[in-house]
């Protein structure tokens, strides 16, 4: 059932809700939801029901992407439709929509206040967060960051609150769960062939973030030269134009395949089929790592934040990524190293 309001699109009914536990993580990339699944599940386990119900943005996916988990029960999505809810009023239109659900617990993990406050007229008893500027006056919870703490990563901030309230992470690393029927469906679009199998994440969330498509034409080059593998080219529906000149360069080669446009369960499902996933800052590249696929980062206009060990982190020296320039040759070069040197192994 999809509820409307004038601020908010809640796509649940929370009249048959019986959960008690909330989390409040409201960066809206598919990168930020993987990164807190480590938090999601520590505190799920605190929950009676061993679960919670996740209050996002639209943005991150997170109703698809957390489906097949057993530890969120219901995904809150905040409507992007309109900007005027980031006001005290729309706090106080927040918490009278929250109020019905029944929670008891609230865990904000983000320093708006925005969200301590309609947690607070929500009248969720317990309230936890950051504790940023004057968030702290609409917490219960003592045990909020310092002010040295307070300028530390989304991801590092998180895992301090949990620490500061003394609720234990067991699985540091991010990891995501996919039914079996979405992984035998990749398979089946991977097909039969034992060949080393690459997927490439095109996609950026910005332009400073995107490496380009005639660097990754460089890698393919040089990839398919020395190893003859199988690529999938994987992006949302903005990449189609990326994916259809790479493919094009290669005169539509059959061992490269495009995954563009699916559902991100389906895609990530894909990416984790394959012996390495390569791509820019995106969120595919995080959901590889998730499933268990190692990765390499191209990080050209952001730092990176997470700290997966299944992802090789290569950052450009500078963000002019055009052919000409040595650093982008280098890193192509670095990249296709780095896979060259995994691929002994398989």
């Amino acid at each position: 059932m999809v509820t409307s309001m004038k601020e908010f699109t809640i796509l649940v009914d929370p009249k048959n809700s019986s959960k008690n536990l909330l989390v409040i993580q409201p960066l809206p990339g598919i990168g930020d939801t993987i990164w807190h699944i480590p938090h999601m599940k520590a505190l799920a386990a605190t929950s009676q029901t061993n679960q919670i119900t996740l209050l996002t943005k639209e943005r991150s996916l997170a109703k698809q992407l957390l489906s097949e988990t057993n530890f969120v029960r219901e995904v809150l999505y905040l409507s992007p439709e309109k900007r005027g809810y980031f006001g005290l009023f729309g706090s106080f239109r927040l918490g009278n929509y929250l109020a019905p659900f029944g929670f008891d617990q609230a865990w904000i993990l983000h320093g708006s206040a925005r969200y301590s406050i309609a947690t607070w007229w929500a009248g969720i008893p317990t309230r936890v967060g950051y504790g940023i500027r004057w968030q702290d006056a609409f917490l219960t919870s003592p045990y909020t960051l310092s002010r040295d703490e307070k300028s530390l990563s989304a991801i590092a901030k998180a895992t301090r609150l949990l620490d500061l309230n003394n609720v234990p992470i067991r699985d540091k690393k991010p990891t995501l769960s996919i039914a079996t029927s979405t992984l035998q469906s990749a398979a089946s679009f991977l097909g039969s062939s034992r060949k080393f199998s690459v997927a490439l994440a095109i996609g950026s969330s910005e332009p400073t973030k995107q490496w380009g498509q005639k660097n990754y034409i460089n890698l393919l080059e040089k990839l398919r030269d020395k190893l003859d593998p199988i690529v999938i080219l994987i992006g949302g529906k903005t990449d189609a134009d990326m994916a259809n000149s790479i493919s094009e360069h290669f005169d539509q080669a059959s061992w490269l395949k495009q995954a563009i446009d699916l559902p991100i369960l389906r895609a990530a499902a894909i990416a984790g089929s394959c012996n390495i996933c390569i791509g820019n800052d995106t969120g595919i590249l995080n959901i590889a790592a998730s499933v268990g696929t190692p990765c390499i980062g191209i990080f050209c206009g952001s730092a990176p934040q997470s700290q997966d060990p299944l992802i090789r982190q290569i950052q450009p020296e500078e963000q002019k990524h055009d052919l000409d320039d040595e650093p982008s040759q280098m890193v192509a070069n670095l990249v296709f190293e780095s896979v060259q040197s995994f691929a002994k192994f398989q």
